[in-house]
């Protein structure tokens, strides 16, 4: 069955939890941002090659989402410091393969350098989102799934002036 009824009333709730919340309560803001972000990076990974690495990362990191996902859903799952260095070695990497950046870059060239901005944008508010949880219920969390919606968008940011530079797509600056 692909829908249970019980959400009607307008409450849910969270993995191993008997205790229904309103569903205007801000995590669920949070995770409604964070399966955005994740069907962004899907439809981001049908306009690369299958296959390709930006095709894998893009994979590799919706799969990470799901953890962070299930962390925020109170899932027992860790938060390895592994899924902020991963990030972090790639953007080195492109950073190399891209070369400096001294200017902001107006979003567009490829189709997918621009989903990969809009995808950028719905990370930050995910952690904006993130980061209006209660203080309460925030220490309840693992720093690091905020390090990590922080990085990713750096990432993607990255990932997007690589994505133009392979489809040889021209960056333009803003013009002030």
């Amino acid at each position: 069955m692909y829908y249970t009824g019980r959400g009607d009333a307008g409450s849910s709730k969270l993995f191993n939890s008997s205790a229904r919340l309103s569903k205007s309560e801000q995590i669920f803001a949070t995770l409604g941002a964070l399966d955005e972000l994740n069907s962004y990076l899907g439809l981001a990974s049908t306009y690369s090659k299958k296959g390709s690495r930006i095709y894998n990362a893009l994979k590799k990191e919706q799969n990470n989402l799901f953890i962070l996902q299930a962390h925020f859903a109170k899932a027992h799952l860790i938060i390895s410091p592994n899924l902020i260095s991963g990030l972090e070695e790639d953007i080195k990497k492109w950073e190399k393969e891209v070369g400096p950046l001294n200017n902001f870059v107006v979003s567009g060239g490829s189709k997918l350098s621009a989903i990969l901005d809009v995808s950028r944008t719905i990370a930050r508010r995910a952690e904006r989102e993130a980061l209006l949880l209660d203080v309460k219920i925030k220490i309840t969390y693992n720093k690091l799934a905020f390090v990590y919606l922080n990085r990713l968008s750096s990432w993607l940011y990255v990932l997007a002036r690589l994505a133009n530079k392979k489809a040889s797509s021209q960056e333009r600056a803003p013009q002030y």
